[in-house]
């Protein structure tokens, strides 16, 4: 037998274990509560996107710079009660969801059976893994609801959709609903014949482990971090 055999199949590109990815998201979350800079907070972003690169998701990496870059547009737009203050907010709250988009490279029975050693309660380990389960289907099932409004003439334009917008909520929403209840469905029974009640702790085909690469990343996260809050502590 092999050694990835022994070890396990590996996930993502950099192969490390789901603790991993929860340790670079709670540094960056941690320096991102800290900092006030925008120079900072632009640096942590860069931090978070190479990371997510490295890992695998280029493409979501540019995604959430962008993502970064127009919501910090939007910051500095003379607004007048809390709509600013929510602006500079989500702008921090950006590189932490970045590094932790890296979760999505994994396989959900790899974060189970991660976090089933550090004993997380069942109830909580279900309740991730239909949320992984949920977020990477809803994109793909609102996009069929609108290809699906639109071969039945509704609404041909999306101006007509602007133009009634209640109408356009009803047409979305209802559907949405009603394919989230039968995907629960399906998923209910998905986790019963894969045993999610089971009791005597979790396996899985895939790595879990923590080696010496794991450690390199999260020293390398942590310290970059620690640099930036340094950086603005100087300035």
């Amino acid at each position: 037998m092999s050694r990835a055999e022994d070890t396990g199949i590996r996930t993502g590109v950099l192969g490390l274990d789901p603790r991993t990815h929860l340790a670079t998201f709670l540094a960056v979350g941690v320096a991102a509560m800290l900092v006030t800079g925008l120079l900072e907070t632009a640096l942590l972003q860069a931090i978070a996107a190479a990371y997510l690169a490295a890992n695998g998701r280029p493409k979501l990496a540019v995604k959430a710079c962008v993502s970064f870059a127009a919501v910090c547009g939007l910051s500095f737009l003379p607004l007048s009660g809390l709509y600013g203050v929510l602006f500079v907010s989500i702008l921090h709250m950006v590189p932490p969801f970045t590094v932790g988009c890296a979760l999505f490279t994994l396989s959900p029975s790899a974060i189970m059976c991660a976090l089933d050693r550090w004993h997380v309660p069942q109830g909580v380990l279900v309740g991730i893994c239909m949320m992984f389960r949920f977020v990477s289907i809803l994109s793909f099932e609102g996009r069929s609801i609108v290809r699906g409004i639109r071969m039945r003439g509704i609404f041909p334009r999306a101006i007509d959709a602007a133009r009634r917008p209640v109408l356009a909520y009803e047409c979305v929403y209802t559907p949405l609903v009603m394919r989230s209840l039968r995907l629960s469905s399906e998923l209910a029974a998905s986790a019963e014949l894969r045993g999610i009640e089971i009791g005597e702790g979790r396996t899985s085909v895939y790595h879990v482990g923590f080696s010496a690469r794991d450690a390199a990343c999260t020293l390398l996260v942590i310290a970059s971090a620690a640099v930036v809050y340094a950086l603005g502590v100087v300035l």
